[in-house]
Formats: C-alpha cells, structure tokens, sequence
C-alpha cells in the first residue's frame, strides 16, 4: 500500500523531495505487510497572516493614487492580514516611508510604485531578508510584469494573497546597486526619458531628450570585456537574467550578455523594449552569451537602466552576477 501524503520538507535534493518513497512502515520477517510510505512534495507555500506585513504606496508614480490604500487595506483584510502598516504618498515622503519600514522590521514588504521605487525595495528586501511584494504602479513595470504578467495591481495582489508562494530570485550587481530582472548600458538608455516625457505630456521635453537621445546614440561607444576571449565595442551591453531569460531556468548561476550593435537610430526602439523584457532571441544584431562577470567603460559617462529606472554608471562599472539575491512572494500557479 502506498500513501500520497504531500508535505513541505526542507532537502537538498530536489529529486527526493519531488518524489522518491521512503519506506516507513516495513513488514516483519515471515508476515506479509505491505509497506506504508510516504511522498515527499516540496512546496514554497507560505502563510501571510502570521507575518509581520507592510506597504509602500508611491502616487507619484502614475500608476496608483490616495485610494489605492483603502483598496489594498480591503485586499488585506479579505485574505485575513491585519495590522499591516501602510505608507501612503508621493515621491518625496518615500524615503522616510522606506526609512520608517526598515525600524519596524517587517517581514513581507509590499511596493505600489514605479520602478525606481521597486528597485529601491527589492534592494532593501535583499539586505534584510524580507520577503518582497512588487505591484505594478508605474510606466514599464518590469519586475511586476516578469512576476505577475502584465495586469493590474489589484489583479496581482488578490492572485498572490489567495495562493502566495515563495520564489528566489537571483539578479546582478554593479557597485552598490542590483538589478533583477535587466540591465542596459550605454546611451540606447536614453530613450527612457524621453519615454517618461511622452507619458507625462512634456512635448518641449520630448523634442529637446529626443535630440539628445539621437545625437549621443553613436558618437561614444561602450567597450565590454566579457572573457580573455570575448571583448570588443558595442552601442550598449545588456544583462538579462534568469526570470525573464528565453534559454535559462531559474536555477541557471549566470547571466545572459548581450552585445548590442545597430547601424540607425529606427532600430534602437525596438532593441531597448526587447532588451527590457528579453524578447530578442533572433535578432541578427544583437550576440548572446553566458557569464557571471562583464566589465565595461568607455570615453564619457554611461548611461544605464537597472530593472527600468535610469542611473549613472561612470565611465566604467563591473557587473556580477548574485545567486538568490531576493525572495519575492507570487501567486503558487503563476
């Protein structure tokens, strides 16, 4: 007689805890018993209600405004989470809010924001050990849409409040910043301003980014070593990991480079929105390979977006991979 009994078990060895019987019961010499064994199942479940719980609503960030509190509160409450703390306000009032969050030692953090706001959560989630909840609050969203697909934020947070389930991510790291999801360096980077100038209605920023954009697009380059092997120059580098990776699990302990070369600016959009989201496998100008190191420099400054927010890099930056840097929490049948 065999007996499926599911259970959570902290292995090692991923083959025993997804499957293999151990005999627990085994017959005496000359009766025949049959043995009762048991099947592991690992599972990444885990129970909100009992957490200590808080929240980071951003309402500059375009996404998300006063009553989204009221909205999660009611979210929170259906699902049996009381007492979680929530701060509520615009871009200005968040780094007293981090501030604050980080005094009360929570265990699960929530962020409604953009994502700079999310990145600086994910950042602070990953020093402490908290357990991360990154809702889509802002233009590209683009550790929320990795997680939870492209939905709205009340969506995300009712499917990972009734089935929550824990899920390690492993990112990168350039000096004191990491990212999770992507990295783009060099002055394709640009166009995300000019994005923002476009969400936000600022035709005279628009114009004036958009020259910009173009005229640094190719009069400095980014100088990439990668291996004693693989080094050169490029219009922008790009470092893609594991979550959104079209050729990598999750489990890979690497990076995904790739090495951006365009010959007109027409082709710099669409390479900067597949770049963001990994979504470039067959294109002919862009060359893929693994690594757990890249460095960069070049002539000026460069340019970079880490998981969608813009930063300044210098004129030259190391970038390492970081195996499970962050815990986030996502719905169990995502």
């Amino acid at each position: 007689m065999e007996t499926a009994c599911p259970r959570a078990v902290e292995s090692t060895n991923k083959k025993t805890a997804w499957g293999q019987a151990v005999s627990r019961i085994s017959p005496r010499v000359g009766q025949n018993y049959p043995a009762l064994r048991y099947w592991y199942v690992e599972s990444n479940a885990i129970g909100l209600s009992r957490l200590k719980m808080g929240a980071i609503i951003n309402t500059s960030s375009g996404g998300c405004d006063l009553d989204s509190e009221q909205k999660m509160l009611a979210q929170l409450k259906s699902a049996e989470i009381v007492g979680a703390k929530i701060w509520c306000g615009e871009a200005d009032q968040t780094e007293r809010a981090f501030a604050e969050a980080a005094r009360h030692k929570l265990e699960v953090l929530i962020v409604l924001g953009g994502d700079g706001t999310i990145r600086t959560a994910a950042e602070a989630c990953a020093e402490t050990g908290s357990y991360l909840i990154p809702l889509p609050g802002g233009t590209m969203n683009m550790l929320p849409r990795a997680l939870y697909g492209d939905i709205p934020w009340e969506e995300a947070l009712r499917n990972t409040l009734a089935d929550p389930s824990v899920k390690a991510l492993s990112g990168g790291r350039i000096a004191d910043k990491q990212f999770f999801v992507a990295a783009i360096l060099g002055a394709p980077s640009l166009w995300v301003e000019l994005r923002e100038s476009m969400r936000e209605g600022d035709i005279v920023g628009v114009i004036e980014k958009g020259n910009v954009a173009f005229q640094k697009m190719f009069e400095t380059k980014v100088q990439y070593l990668i291996s004693e092997k693989m080094s050169g120059q490029a219009e922008a580098v790009a470092l893609v990991c594991p979550l959104i990776s079209q050729e990598m699990s999750d489990s890979d302990e690497a990076l995904e480079a790739a090495v951006i070369d365009v010959e007109s600016a027409g082709e710099v959009i669409g390479l900067v929105t597949s770049a963001a989201f990994g979504e470039w496998r067959h294109n002919e100008n862009v060359f893929l390979t693994r690594t757990k190191r890249v460095g960069v420099q070049s002539s000026k400054d460069i340019p970079a977006i880490l998981d969608g927010e813009r930063v300044n890099l210098g004129r030259s930056a190391q970038i390492d991979f970081v195996s499970k840097a962050i815990k986030v929490i996502v719905a169990g049948n995502n």
